[in-house]
């Protein structure tokens, strides 16, 4: 999806006020969307010499999008009114990096607008992974507001992220999570705010919610970033299973698998009960997963069941017919489970 002429001319605007080079990061998938935004950064890399452009392909169906540090993703072709903010914010991230961000409160004091400090001092604070889901449209002028108003939140503790989705690119995304205008701010599954909001409303529930679960595409990605002891804390503050958890455990990517394994592990040693609660959401789907997952499924058995899950993998076993790794899988299974004690 080209540039209009509008869009070129505000690029070409924003050129003149931006020194150095901005690092933007564009992660393609097999989803067909990403020839939208493949063709979007190389007229933005075309138009802007500022602009520092990496590209890299994850063979998954995850939405494509921008990524702006660890701050910022947005799963949109940028254009209309929500130019301006990811310009604006790809400006603020360079200078941050311009400064290594050493002095983050003081440097962005004067943009947070009319956020209190104590809730600034909350940013600062926080010490575990928050997201926030925002939906969006190009022609939606609310919307860059409160974009803008955002835009350097993310930036003052690496604890925040904002991940932005088009709203009419991503439709089926927005009907999924229910969304019937724009903007649309989602934290987790219980809170959500439309139309024009008070930001720092919005940040008194981020910061003080520390038990708040997060969505599968955040727990994917504190995984591969190497976060798996982050993402154990955040569950164990939970009072509740996650309910997004099994489409991790179950994720198409082996990386991924493994980690939520290593999840599951400090979740059976540190609370048995909570990790037991994942094995009827994950066997439930167990027909409809492919067959390498399936073996990791029973693996997961052996960890958290107990004997009374012997029948269920031996019945899942004798299906294997013609697969030795997974007949293998499923004897191993069976000999864990046999050792522990009954409950």
């Amino acid at each position: 999806m080209p540039l209009n002429e509008y869009d070129r001319r505000a690029l070409l605007s924003w050129n003149a006020h931006v020194s150095g080079q901005v690092c933007l990061r564009l992660c393609l998938t097999r989803d067909p969307r990403s020839a939208a935004l493949q063709t979007y950064a190389e007229d933005l890399r075309a138009l802007s010499p500022h602009i520092s452009l990496h590209t890299a392909f994850e063979d998954t169906d995850d939405l494509p999008g921008f990524f702006i540090d660890d701050s910022w993703i947005w799963h949109a072709v940028p254009s209309g009114a929500e130019l301006r903010p990811f310009l604006e914010t790809l400006a603020l991230f360079q200078e941050m990096s311009a400064a290594l961000r050493r002095y983050r409160e003081d440097r962005l004091a004067s943009t947070l607008g009319p956020i209190r400090p104590d809730l600034r001092q909350r940013l600062l604070g926080l010490q575990s992974h928050r997201e926030l889901l925002v939906f969006t449209a190009p022609q939606c002028p609310q919307c860059a507001h409160m974009l803008l108003e955002l835009a350097p939140m993310p930036f003052i503790t690496p604890y925040l992220m904002v991940r932005v989705v088009d709203a009419l690119l991503c439709a089926e995304r927005a009907q999924a999570a229910g969304i019937r205008s724009v903007p649309t701010i989602l934290f987790g599954e219980d809170f959500r705010w439309t139309g024009r909001v008070n930001l720092a409303h919005v940040l008194e529930v981020v910061c003080r919610n520390e038990s708040t679960e997060l969505s599968a595409a955040a727990a994917i990605r504190l995984l591969k970033e190497g976060k798996a002891q982050e993402l154990s804390r955040l569950m164990l503050s939970s009072s509740n299973p996650w309910r997004d958890f099994p489409a991790v455990l179950t994720h198409a990517e082996w990386s991924v698998r493994l980690g939520a394994l290593v999840v599951l592990e400090e979740l059976v040693d540190k609370d048995p009960l909570k990790a037991q609660a994942y094995l009827p959401l994950l066997w439930n789907n167990m027909d409809e997963l492919p067959a390498a997952v399936q073996g990791d499924v029973v693996y997961a058995t052996g960890i958290v069941g107990d004997p009374a899950w012997t029948e269920r993998v031996f019945r899942w076993a004798e299906k294997q017919v013609e697969d030795s790794e997974l007949r293998e899988v499923g004897e191993e299974t069976l000999n864990t489970l046999k050792r522990k004690k009954k409950p």
